[in-house]
Formats: C-alpha cells, structure tokens, sequence
C-alpha cells in the first residue's frame, strides 16, 4: 500500500488522543491496546522523545551512573505492539484544545489538527530540576543536569535542605549513604515531617496546590528518629526566608544549588544555617497549563475537575472540554495521594469508560480503590512505609519490607521497564 494510501486508510479510524505519555498516559494506552476495536486507534502524544522515572531521579541526582537507568526511549516500537494502528507522536507539543480535536506544534500525517472520539488528559505535574527534567530537555540534556548535580553534591560540605516531605527527606538518605561526613540539615515548616496533618481546604476551592491525605504520624516519628541515627539535622515549625537577591557576600543570594562558598541561610525564627548548597524540595504542580488556557473554570484546587466517570467538568457551561474529555493521574482531582499507583488506578478505571464509550454502554463509577502505598527510602538500606488496606486502614511496615520493596532498584524492573509493551525489549541504559 503506497503512503498516501496508507495515510487514507487511517483517516478512517476513530482516534483515542491520549496527552502525555506519563505513568497514567503510558499505562492507559496498555490498558487499552488489546481492547479497542479496529474501527479505533490510540494517538499518544508527548513533548519528550524519552520516558523518565521521578521514583529514582534523587538517586540518580546523587549516585554516577544512575542517570542512565531511569530514562527510555519513547518509540514505537518500545511502546506499541508489532503491526499495529496506534500511534506514538514524538517529540511533539499539544498547543490547542478544542472540542473534538487537538492542536499539535508539528505536522502529523499531513495535518497539526488531529480529531478525536475522546480525549484523555496525562500531563502530569511539574517539579524542578533534577527530580524532572527541564522543558523541552532532550535526553542526553537531563544526563548532563543530572550528572553536574551529582558533581556539585559531591564538591559540596554543608547541604541545606528546603522541605521534609518525601523528596527533602529521600535527598537527604540518598546524600548520607553515599557521603557520611557531610553536614545535612532539612528545615520544615511543620511540627513533623511528611505531611501528618490534613491540609486546610481553600475556602474559594481554587488554591493551586495539592491537597494530599494526611500521612500516618508513627511514620513521620520513625522517619525522623532514622534521620537523627543517619547525623541528618532537623529544624522543625520554621522556614527558610528565599531572598530575592544578594544583600552581602557572605548571605545565601536565593540560589539553588552549589553556592560559591559557604553561604549564611536566614530562617523565619531567626536562625542562621551555614551553606554551600541549597536543595529546594517544596513540592510539585499540577501541569495544566493547557486547560488553564483553554477554560480556567475547569480548574479545581489547581488540578483538572473530572467527575466520577474521570470525565472533565468545568463552572463554564459552554466549556469545549465537558463532552469528550477525560483526565486522570498527577493532573486531575482524583482524591488521594499522587503516586505510581494512583496513576495506574486511574488508567484502569479511565480505559472501562472509554471502552463503554465506544460500545455505547453506560459508564462506570470510579472509585480509586483504597489499597495504598507511601514508601520512603533514605538511601538504599534504610527508611520506612506505610499501607493503607480497606476497612482496617493505614498501617506502618518495617524498614525491610520498604529496602525490599523500593529501597534497592527503586522499582525500576517492577513497575518502569515493565511498562513498555511495545516489539522491543526496555532495559537499563538504553
């Protein structure tokens, strides 16, 4: 069949758009693959070229060699079957939502318009460098960032560390088990680590930020009893004061990173911390960029609104993203914690509905089931969990079970590398 032919009869099918090939994205697009009709196909589209694995990126900010372990190529053949109509649309950038189609930067079979039957929002979140990579970084450019880090960490003495939620305190683990003489101080602003007190709901209902579930206290108890045996300092109920510039030499100037020297860090109480690197770990963003532009009123805390189908709703009654629109994952406003396994849950529910869409069946209720996982490695060896289980609730687990679990590889041969379903075997360093 010549090209033109080709392109024609794939003109025919109906498209599943799916935006973002994020943990959610990827694995709704394996959920779906065996169960479209022919008369359909999936059209995954991503900025990057490259899939990446946030669960390791600290490890890999810290330990040489591991950069190369947590990124995949993202191409056909690592994330489509052999002969088949779906599509991977790489790299390339949505920059247009409309009713029934997406607008992309560059040209895909002919056009930048690709229509679709339905359309599912995985954008993700954003986070800064080295826990994701920079916009638009291509993947030898996020190896570079992440090896520079590892280099700056390694020349650096007295670490300051911003946030003692997951990432400050797995920063942290990671710095100590490699570096044992370093000096180490996490400064949180609240009374424990993690988060073990609900946050306060916004009373407009549009603060963009999460609003996670409260964390378990015994694990914030342990976590912080492994931190004071690890020689890590811990500076509770304050905050670092971020300057906008620099008032004297000697005063830290609000950069990130290594410092030229050692540097005077200013604390809300008063306080003065010595550092000649600063790690900023205050947490990550929903990416909804996209929607913002497209129908601010879609927005709920800051994350896409879905209701309980994961389809999106929005205040505006003549929105373009309540008829054929879905989102899930780090983006949407799915309750619970934004993790690996609340990504895949809603990837299952998402492709039921979207199969019933196709099949002209009522759709489902979600309901993210209540089996949950927080685990917290500080390095390889130690750290702590928890699980949540239906009916009897959260329960902390041992650090064993956590090195078994996540501590060792992270979870790269579980969870990473097994997520690419295409012809071609994934594996390390690729």
């Amino acid at each position: 069949m010549s090209s033109s032919a080709a392109e024609q009869d794939m003109s025919k099918l109906k498209n599943i758009v799916i935006v973002g090939a994020s943990s959610a994205g990827q694995q709704l697009a394996n959920y779906l693959t065996p169960n479209l009709p022919s008369s359909h196909r999936i059209i995954l589209v991503d900025a990057l070229d490259y899939a990446f694995w946030p669960i390791a990126s600290l490890r890999a900010a810290v330990v040489p060699g591991w950069e190369k372990r947590i990124t995949v190529p993202l191409t056909q053949e690592t994330v489509f079957p052999k002969n088949t109509n779906h599509r991977l649309v790489v790299p390339n950038k949505v920059v247009e939502l409309k009713e029934n189609s997406i607008v992309l930067e560059k040209v895909f079979e002919g056009s930048k318009e690709i229509p679709f039957f339905k359309c599912i929002l995985s954008t993700g979140a954003q986070q800064p460098s080295p826990m994701r990579p920079p916009a638009d970084s291509t993947k030898q450019a996020y190896h570079d960032t992440l090896i520079k880090t590892q280099g700056e960490i390694k020349q650096a003495n007295k670490i300051v560390i911003i946030g003692g939620g997951a990432v400050g305190l797995e920063i942290a683990g990671e710095i100590r088990a490699n570096y044992p003489d370093k000096s180490i101080t996490i400064v949180h602003s609240s009374s424990h680590v993690l988060h073990p007190q609900a946050s306060a709901p916004d009373p407009k209902g549009k603060a963009h930020s999460y609003s996670s579930p409260p964390t378990l206290p015994k694990l914030s108890i342990t976590l912080e009893k492994i931190l004071a045996d690890s020689k890590i300092d811990l500076i509770l109920n304050d905050k670092v004061d971020i300057p906008a510039e620099q008032t004297t030499p000697e005063d830290w100037s609000g950069s990130f990173g290594l410092q030229d020297g050692v540097k005077n860090v200013k604390l809300a109480s008063g306080k003065v911390l010595e550092a000649d690197y600063v790690f900023v770990s205050i947490g990550n963003k929903p990416n909804v960029g996209l929607v913002q532009q497209t129908d601010e009123k879609a927005l709920i805390s800051g994350m896409v609104g879905v209701d309980e189908h994961l389809r999106v709703i929005s205040e505006n009654s003549e929105s373009p993203l309540t008829k054929n629109y879905y989102a899930i994952g780090d983006c949407c406003s799915t309750p619970g914690w934004k993790t690996y396994m609340g990504a895949d849950y809603d990837a299952k529910g998402c492709s039921v509905n979207i199969i019933n869409e196709i099949k002209g069946k009522a759709l489902k209720k979600y309901v993210r089931p209540s089996l949950a996982a927080m685990m917290i490695p500080l390095g390889p060896e130690k750290g702590s969990g928890t699980l949540t289980f239906p009916v009897v609730g959260t329960w902390q687990v041992p650090g064993a079970m956590v090195r078994a679990a996540k501590g060792g590889n992270l979870l790269l041969d579980q969870l990473f590398y097994p997520r690419f379903k295409g012809e071609k075997k994934v594996t390390a360093g690729m």
